[in-house]
């Protein structure tokens, strides 16, 4: 009786400590509802945490799983409350649907000002995180992201992907220029602009280099750009296509597409032996390859069956294999982090293009955007839960991210111009 007594203590502890995450995975999860009061903008810092509060807000709805609520809506006197336990009016905040809360405030402490940066869970009445960073003007942005990971993290169980970066072209005044840009497309920077043509970047799987397709030497040659060093070098430079450079998920291959022997095939780099190791071998035009997350297989776009469709194979070519049926123009297809979906381009019968993904197991197809201009080129977050891509549906292509269900859909970049060809950064190192 006593160890029946036991063991049932035991497995309620267990359950009373458990995680209870957010379902992320179902596409009919009800976003969380969540308040975030304002950090209180004072004194010379005064614009710089305004810009801390806006990046966090942002952070917030573009995660797609909170509802953030409006501060218009708050009843509480967010500053005379106070930022404890004790002294938070919880009923306050559960009366207006809030499950949780965030509040922060700014102190000084050893001649350096310092953000305290809390969440609480409001049917608990419990501050469940805390973090306290030093606060530099040039660092806002940065916090932000970084407090943006800890609130995704503690109610998901997954890593967030608010510190991680989108490379694109930009087209502008003739020039095809390559840039990168935070998630929420503020802090763009441009990496490559040569007065030529630049297509198709992607990340090396440390974050530390990008390749890309430039037509700076009168050929479409293949370059990696050094982050750190800025420096750019050639890969391959064939006479013919050098294009759709990927890195294996350990980074000592590329697959990409030669037409080095008068057509169009997918080849393997060994970049230790800088040898070439041709894949493909059939009439069709073979491109677009895309490796599985465990490095096993690629996926490709070919048209040896008379129209474009998506196939996979093994890393070594073997085994080669149409997977896309419906439709007659599949193409672009990108492997989730995650190896259980493909996603994919495809042209419909009102010759538009939309986004579809194949899941691997079953090879059911479901649509993710639709009557909303063209929409393209899409490439999965580090943590496969996000997916960025170029849409028309504002009159020019511009980029987009949506949930990887389709969505909470909403523009991204900024400035002049048009975007292509977007290519989301693995987990990058922080700082």
């Amino acid at each position: 009786m006593r160890r029946t007594f036991i063991l049932i203590l035991f497995f309620c502890i267990f359950a009373i400590g458990a995680r209870q995450y957010l379902d992320i995975n179902n596409p009919d999860m009800k976003p969380y509802p969540i308040a975030f009061v304002p950090v209180n903008p004072i004194g010379e810092l005064a614009d710089s945490v305004k810009e801390f509060n806006e990046t966090l807000s942002g952070d917030i709805e573009l995660a797609g799983i909170f509802k953030n609520l409006s501060p218009k809506s708050f009843t509480a006197d967010t500053l005379k409350e106070g930022f404890s336990e004790k002294t938070i009016q919880f009923q306050n905040w559960a009366d207006i649907g809030a499950d949780g809360l965030i509040k922060g405030f700014l102190f000084e402490e050893g001649g350096k000002v310092k953000l305290d940066m809390r969440l609480f869970e409001v049917g608990t009445q419990r501050m469940v995180l805390n973090k306290v960073y030093v606060f530099e003007s040039e660092r806002v942005r940065y916090l932000a992201h970084t407090f943006a990971n800890e609130i995704y993290k503690y109610y998901t169980g997954e890593r967030g992907m608010f510190l991680t970066k989108i490379v694109f072209v930009r087209k502008y005044m003739g020039e095809h220029s390559i840039s990168i840009i935070d998630i929420d497309g503020d802090n763009e920077q441009k990496i490559i602009s040569n007065g030529s043509i630049n297509i198709l970047p992607s990340w090396h799987p440390s974050g530390g280099s990008i390749l890309y397709t430039s037509f700076i030497n009168h050929n479409p040659d293949l370059f990696e750009f050094n982050l750190s060093t800025k420096i750019s070098k050639v890969v391959s430079n064939f006479s013919g296509l050098n294009v759709g450079g990927q890195y294996s998920p350990d980074g000592r291959k590329i697959a990409l597409t030669l037409s080095r022997d008068d057509n169009s095939e997918i080849y393997l780099l060994d970049t230790a032996t800088n040898k070439f190791n041709r894949l493909t071998k059939d009439w069709g035009i073979d491109s677009s390859p895309s490796w599985s997350p465990d490095g096993k297989k690629i996926a490709f776009v070919s048209n040896r069956s008379g129209n474009p469709h998506i196939y996979i194979m093994n890393a070594d070519g073997s085994d080669q294999k149409r997977i896309t049926f419906k439709g007659t123009y599949n193409q672009t297809p990108k492997w989730s982090p995650k190896g259980d979906r493909i996603l994919f381009t495809a042209r419909d019968e009102r010759n538009v293009f939309d986004l579809f993904y194949l899941d691997v197991a079953t090879l059911e197809i479901k649509r993710l955007t639709q009557d909303q201009g063209n929409n393209l080129e899409p490439s999965y977050s580090p943590n496969g839960q996000y997916i960025v891509f170029t849409s028309t549906r504002s009159g020019s292509s511009q980029l987009y991210i949506m949930t990887k269900d389709g969505l909470n859909q909403r523009r991204i970049s900024k400035g002049k111009g048009e975007c292509f060809t977007p290519s989301w950064s693995p987990f990058l190192k922080e700082e």
